[in-house]
C-alpha cells in the first residue's frame, strides 16, 4: 500500500469542519502506512524468533491556535506566488510587532517592580517621630 497525500494546492478548504476531516483523514492514512510497514517487517523478520509489532505512533493533540495556523497555511499555499509571499510578509510583520509589544510590557513590568523595591527600601530607612514624646525612631531595611 503506497502513501499518497492529495496535493495541497488542488483545493482549499473552506472551514475548519473540513479541515479537521482532513487531518482525521491523514491520521487515519499515516496509521495504515505504519502498521502495513510494521507488517512487512514482521513478515520479513518471521524466520527469526523475534517478530517486530506494530508501534503506535505518538500524535500530539492540536489546539485552536495549531488548527487555525494551519488552515492558513493551506489558504495561502493555494495563492499565487505573489501573493502568497506578501501574505507571509505581513504576517511576519505582524507577528513581529507582538513580539516586541510583548518584551516592552514585560519591560514596564520589571521597571515597576524595580520601582516597588525601590520605594519600600527608601520608606524603610526613612526617620519616624512619634508626636507624644518627641522620640525619633529610625528604620533600616534588613537584608
Amino acid at each position: 500500500m503506497a502513501f499518497r497525500r492529495p496535493s495541497m494546492k488542488a483545493k482549499p478548504l473552506v472551514n475548519r469542519e473540513e479541515l479537521l476531516q482532513s487531518i482525521v483523514r491523514d491520521r487515519k492514512l499515516l496509521n495504515d502506512y505504519f502498521q502495513s510497514l510494521a507488517t512487512k517487517e514482521s513478515v520479513q523478520k518471521e524466520s527469526s524468533t523475534i517478530t517486530i509489532a506494530p508501534q503506535a505512533v505518538p500524535m500530539q493533540q492540536r489546539d485552536s491556535y495549531d488548527l487555525f495556523f494551519e488552515s492558513a497555511c493551506i489558504s495561502i499555499k493555494s495563492l499565487p506566488p505573489k501573493l502568497a509571499a506578501e501574505a507571509k510578509s505581513r504576517i511576519s510583520q505582524i507577528i513581529t510587532e507582538f513580539e516586541l509589544r510583548a518584551i516592552s510590557e514585560q519591560e514596564a513590568q520589571q521597571e515597576k517592580e524595580k520601582q516597588h523595591i525601590a520605594k519600600t527600601v527608601r520608606v524603610s530607612n526613612e526617620q519616624a517621630m512619634d508626636s507624644s514624646s518627641g522620640i525619633v525612631y529610625e528604620f533600616q531595611a534588613y537584608t
